[in-house]
């Protein structure tokens, strides 16, 4: 799958975290409002607690933009992807296979697999990971959404490290 040619990967700025705040408010509605009570949603939608997590976050969090639109975001956390949105009306143009991309890169420096959590009901994201290659590890219901989650991991390939290898000196009568 090819990157969008209009939209590019770069690491969050403290500027973004705006953008980054109305993406996920605007996606937890979107992606949770069919399964979840909007009671259980209103401190993440109508509070602060999105705010509060983009602010402590956004140093482990990656961009895609489109001119200076930000369209979608993942976070790390150690070893966890904590996050991973994109803007609706934009999924299915590879964007969240990119950002998937881009943090499985960097978990792969300093850990062998990527673990996240994903709500059971959401069906779609599911999907979307299993044919990443993560696998469920075990489930249990959340408390403070009311619904089951779904942890899955994947085992990443480290980075290859290319060493420099010395060629035998050349034998007589060898070409």
């Amino acid at each position: 799958m090819n990157e969008p040619a209009a939209t590019s990967l770069r690491a969050a700025t403290a500027g973004d975290r705006p953008a980054i705040v109305d993406l996920c408010k605007r996606s937890l509605v979107a992606t949770y409002g069919g399964f979840m009570d909007p009671e259980k949603m209103r401190p993440w939608v109508e509070g602060r607690e999105v705010e509060t997590y983009v602010d402590q976050t956004w140093p482990h969090m990656t961009v895609a933009v489109r001119g200076e639109t930000v369209v979608g975001v993942v976070a790390l956390d150690r070893e966890v992807i904590d996050l991973v949105w994109v803007r609706d009306e934009l999924r299915g143009q590879g964007i969240g296979a990119h950002l998937m991309d881009a943090a499985e890169r960097a978990l792969a420096a300093g850990h062998d697999e990527a673990e996240l959590e994903c709500f059971a009901p959401n069906v779609g994201g599911l999907r979307f990971y299993r044919a990443r290659g993560y696998r469920e590890v075990r489930r249990y219901w959340e408390q403070a959404s009311g619904v089951d989650k779904v942890v899955l991991r994947k085992p990443l390939a480290r980075p290859v490290t290319l060493e420099r290898v010395e060629r035998p000196a050349a034998r007589e009568g060898w070409r």
